[in-house]
């Protein structure tokens, strides 16, 4: 059976999240005291047991010069004795009825590894989204940062958020969070030791959202910046989290220091109730989902 989950079942949840994500109990806590929503969540249920669930998360996509209602599925899981028996693909279905229902066009996802992205396909997923990844050395990061101010500063989600819809702006089938979201997001990525590095420069701002991969590296999951502003941000990163090298995770469109990053597929796309891939499409930008909940 297909059912809402209720307020009840946030244990339930968080044992289903430890158990299929190898994770401690805590991640799936802060989700489910911050930001979960019965509305917002479908569970299978074997008997007195809930085998499988799936998050549908509000989100907005860019068509054009609006944006029009979609969903982000997140933390899609079923628990290892269910496996098997298309609870997965049941719950999908429903999910895409419930997100057409409610008004919802479109159904973002961003598979947890590259070999499930061919099981979103059979529900009807198709790749869309893409990333750049360019990887700069410290000499690099230090020639990016050159003539760059290192000075610790801290911005509201809210004007961050504001920052990166006016850099999405025009990209048509990129992904939109509203404040609330992205408020979450980086909260989430505190619970996985992630920072957001801010910066300054005159009346503009900038940030990045950054993660220490091993004791020399560090990644950069998500960057808004532009000319003005890169210098100082880069010099703000490379005080708050020295390492010898730096990756960076970007819009096809953006470069670091000339570079073309390295593209790989980062998320897909099921439109819903009529909606079509071609509203969402624009042959000069690749679309981008960006800060989702990886």
């Amino acid at each position: 059976m297909i059912c809402f989950a209720d307020w009840e079942m946030r244990g339930e949840l968080a044992e289903i999240w430890a158990s299929c994500f190898h994770e401690p109990v805590r991640p799936a806590k802060y989700f489910l005291n911050n930001y979960y929503k019965p509305e917002n969540c479908l569970v299978y249920k074997m008997g007195e047991k809930t085998a499988s669930v799936v998050y549908l998360l509000p989100a907005r996509i860019l068509a054009g010069p609006a944006a029009v209602q979609a969903h982000y599925i997140y933390a899609a899981a079923t628990l290892p004795q269910y496996r098997g028996h298309g609870c997965m693909a049941a719950l999908l279905a429903a999910a895409a009825l419930v997100g057409a229902n409610r008004g919802d066009q479109y159904s973002a996802v961003l598979p947890a590894e590259p070999g499930l992205y061919g099981i979103y396909e059979k529900s009807d997923y198709t790749k869309f989204f893409q990333v750049g990844t360019v990887s700069l050395s410290l000499e690099e990061m230090c020639s990016l940062a050159d003539s760059g101010v290192s000075a610790r500063t801290l911005l509201t989600y809210g004007q961050m958020n504001g920052l990166r819809r006016e850099k999405l702006a025009g990209k048509t089938g990129s992904v939109l969070w509203s404040d609330e979201a992205f408020a979450f997001a980086a909260g989430m990525g505190k619970i996985y030791g992630d920072r957001m590095i801010c910066s300054r420069t005159g009346e503009k701002f900038a940030y990045a959202l950054c993660r220490r991969t091993d004791s020399d590296a560090c990644a950069v999951l998500e960057l808004m910046a532009d000319g003005d502003t890169i210098r100082d941000l880069a010099a703000n990163i490379i005080s708050g989290l020295p390492a010898e090298r730096y990756t960076f995770r970007l819009p096809v469109w953006e470069t670091l220091l000339g570079k073309q990053g390295k593209i790989s597929d980062f998320g897909m796309l099921k439109p819903l109730g009529g909606a079509a891939l071609d509203s969402v499409r624009q042959a000069s930008a690749t679309p981008y989902l960006g800060l989702p909940l990886d």
